[in-house]
């Protein structure tokens, strides 16, 4: 299996490679300024994080709404990355009241497919200060915390989730088990 990291610049996206590869998994940092066949060599996407905002600056994020838009490879998208797929997919995002650094508690409302094992909560790093209002039409939400109601999403198909926390990030709770069932997602 092979997984194209989508690399936005974001200061935790090295662990994202780090944690495929841990797991076994051939993982590639990929700048989404590669045209969206060469995505096509690939299995799986994930979306990193990085310093954009989807709101004002999406134009600046090379490829990444074509990536989203013209593949059909399942996703995954994490911070930045699964606001990029809410935006795009016609989702509301804009930013927070209340932005979220550090430690969050979140709540597992679905475990589904790709939380599965997380239940009823896990603490979660965070760091954003957009956030993902409503998700598009077709998806659910899978988990909230206090101040982001849509901490985790899913489309119906089961083949497009994100999350608003780092699963990456070593303080984030059984985050390595988010990229397990993402692989487990990924191999359907």
């Amino acid at each position: 299996m092979k997984i194209a990291v989508i690399y936005f610049g974001g200061q935790y996206n090295h662990l994202i490679v780090k944690d495929l590869k841990y797991l076994g998994v051939e993982a590639v940092a990929v700048t989404p300024d590669k045209p969206v066949d060469f995505l096509n060599n690939f299995d799986c996407i994930i979306f990193g994080g990085g310093p954009y905002s989807v709101v004002t600056e999406l134009d600046k994020m090379g490829n990444a709404k074509e990536y989203v838009l013209k593949t059909s490879l399942p996703k995954m998208g994490i911070c930045l990355g699964h606001q990029l797929i809410a935006k795009v997919l016609g989702g509301e995002v804009d930013k927070a009241k209340n932005p979220e650094y550090g430690l969050v508690n979140v709540m597992i409302d679905d475990e589904d497919t790709l939380l599965r094992g997380l239940k009823p909560s896990i603490k979660a790093w965070e760091s954003h200060t957009d956030e993902v209002i409503s998700p598009p039409n077709g998806f659910r939400v899978l988990a909230h915390s206090e101040n982001a109601k849509v901490q985790a999403m899913v489309n119906s198909d089961n083949t497009i989730f994100g999350v608003q926390f780092h699963p990456e990030v070593k303080h984030t709770e059984k985050g390595i088990e988010v990229f397990k069932n993402f692989i487990q997602a990924c191999k359907k």
